[in-house]
């Protein structure tokens, strides 16, 4: 199998105060499925609170309060534009599915700089559904989460291109009423730390919203 040009953007910024995003090009190396690393721990789904605090269990009714705190599993809703800049908003169901520990051999088919082999890279997968009475566009949504330390630093987002089964999902151009999509981000670790927790955090004009997640 022929190999692509395999180049690395590399984050400016220290890996544990980084809170920025690295595109990493190439292939996966070729190797038997059951070869693969496969990731080392999750997160197990913590059962949904049936209070109003913890936003109804992902329902299309009220919001998620900024600063609530959930267990990973759980599901806040939050006020999203239909579009970038637009003032109408529709409602979103947010669900941190689970935060998986890799290996860096898993990254083996790409050309890592000298910091990103020697970190820990971390798999979280995400559900979005559209809980209001409107279309949206989800486009760049992945980058209102972040992931945080046991000392609240920013982990640094990997993107990948060129294909990464174990952590992949392409948000559609266009999210209608009631339907949804999943999606699952790379992240990295400086070695021997964990995710502690992710947090969504954005603004809606002077509105700020702010979910945080506990990863344990």
């Amino acid at each position: 199998m022929s190999h692509r040009k395999i180049v690395v953007v590399a984050c400016a910024a220290a890996l544990v105060l980084a809170g920025c995003s690295s595109t990493v090009q190439g292939e996966p190396a070729d190797a038997p499925a059951s070869g693969a690393a496969e990731p080392a721990a999750e997160s197990k789904p913590a059962t949904p609170a049936p209070s109003e605090k913890s936003g109804g269990g992902g329902g299309g009714g009220k919001l998620t309060p900024t600063g609530t705190t959930l267990q990973v599993g759980q599901t806040a809703v939050v006020a999203y534009e239909t579009k970038s800049l637009s003032k109408v908003t529709t409602k979103l169901a947010i669900t941190i599915k689970s935060v998986k520990k890799g290996s860096i051999d898993d990254l083996k088919g790409f050309d890592l700089d000298a910091q990103t082999k020697v970190s820990q890279p971390f798999y979280i997968t995400v559900s979005f559904k559209n809980v209001g009475g409107k279309p949206m566009e989800p486009g760049g949504i992945f980058g209102l989460i972040n992931a945080q330390n046991t000392t609240g630093d920013e982990l640094n987002r990997l993107t990948l291109l060129g294909g990464f089964s174990k952590c992949e999902g392409t948000p559609p151009k266009k999210l209608g009423a009631g339907k949804a999509f999943t999606q699952c981000d790379l992240y990295l670790a400086p070695k021997g730390q964990d995710v502690s927790k992710v947090v969504f955090a954005h603004y809606v004009e002077l509105d700020e919203t702010e979910i945080t997640w506990k990863v344990k």
